[in-house]
């Protein structure tokens, strides 16, 4: 019997996820990461499910041989010590790229659209208005792959004017001078790690914004706050920060046009992960590669 082992962000996603994946394919043991289990039992399990693998268990699993990856980026799973054999998926799901290009669009909006200057004159119980034309900002979004084309094409739709980058394309700081939003959906891999530091805030216009929806490991933190409170960017929407949940002495809190959110653009479905898991170990059992499998160098 194929023994898997659900690796997932939180204890509470573990019986939803493991009902789903037993629904539809009962011959399967499903143990939940959250709770101990012994050497022995560790080293029966030939598969992992979730979001990332926790310091020291790698070694523990000498029989892995496929982990699939919930989220759309795999650099949890990507830890030195797993075995260079184990093939890496992840689960593409159509549902949670709708859910970033929605949220991309409320805070891009949010900004174009001044809705903090009148967040500030409620408080104040102030009533002006101020003139505002349609929205119709340069958007960059950083990332062109299934998310980022959903991002795209979203705020398109809503008479952005929007490009997309690749790593592979335009040098990034020739791309960000024209780019008066940024929206970074970028995996995080050793060569896109601090991408967003103090010489790319510099390269992008005066009063530029941007929205970070991928890994706070994107963002050098203390250069994006110096650039907020220089005045050179009006501000940043966070999704993601490096430090997870954010303690509450970070200076971010506390930044004027920085808006702070805990990780919520977009949560996976648990039946779309399950289903696509249960396909792709069924083509794991006849020897074929699962679905989505990606390239342990480049990181996606």
């Amino acid at each position: 019997m194929t023994r898997v082992l659900l690796l997932t962000a939180m204890p509470a996603q573990e019986p939803p996820l493991a009902e789903a994946i037993l629904r539809r394919l009962p011959d399967v043991q499903v143990l939940r990461g959250s709770e101990a289990h012994d050497d022995a039992t560790l080293a029966s399990v030939d598969v992992g499910l979730g979001w990332r693998l926790p310091p020291r268990l790698a070694p523990r699993l000498p029989g892995l041989r496929w982990l699939c990856s919930m989220a759309a980026g795999v650099e949890k799973l990507l830890v030195p010590e797993l075995a260079p054999q184990v093939v890496v998926s992840r689960v593409v799901d159509p549902e949670q790229a709708l859910g970033m290009a929605q949220f991309a669009a409320l805070m891009v909006l949010r900004h174009a659209r001044a809705l903090p200057r009148y967040e500030v004159q409620q408080q104040a119980r102030e009533w002006t208005r101020h003139p505002l034309p349609a929205a119709r900002h340069r958007v960059l979004v950083l990332g062109a792959g299934e998310t980022g084309r959903e991002v795209a094409r979203h705020l398109a739709a809503l008479g952005f004017a929007v490009q997309a980058w690749r790593r592979d394309g335009t040098a990034l700081h020739e791309r960000l001078r024209d780019a008066q939003i940024v929206v970074n959906v970028l995996p995080l891999t050793p060569a896109t790690a601090g991408l967003l530091n103090a010489a790319a805030f510099a390269a992008m216009p005066r009063g530029a914004y941007l929205v970070n929806l991928a890994r706070g490991g994107h963002v050098i933190e203390p250069d994006l706050i110096a650039a907020v409170t220089s005045g050179h960017l009006a501000g940043a929407a966070l999704d993601v920060q490096q430090h997870e949940p954010l303690p509450p002495d970070d200076p971010l809190w506390t930044v004027p046009g920085i808006t702070v959110t805990p990780h919520v653009a977009s949560q996976p479905s648990t039946e779309t992960v399950a289903g696509q898991f249960v396909e792709g170990l069924q083509r794991w059992r006849r020897g074929e590669p699962p679905l989505h499998v990606i390239d342990r160098v480049r990181g996606y």
